[in-house]
């Protein structure tokens, strides 16, 4: 069974914190390309924009998985 990244925790994060997609990305320091990707489920991702999403998001990298 493979894990799939949960989405709607960074979409979550967006509405509560009303911030766009782009400046979000300048938060983590990630490209936009690199969160398009991870918001469409892309197996081909850097696990270290992970670890970018989950401290700036304040969470740990395993709960951002299904």
């Amino acid at each position: 069974m493979k894990n799939t990244i949960n989405v709607e925790i960074i979409e979550k994060f967006l509405i509560s914190n009303k911030i766009s997609k782009t400046t979000f990305c300048k938060m983590c320091k990630i490209s936009p390309i690199t969160l398009k990707k991870i918001m469409a489920k892309d197996d081909n991702i850097e696990i270290v924009a992970l670890f970018k999403i989950a401290k700036v998001i304040k969470i740990q990298v395993y709960q951002m998985f299904d």
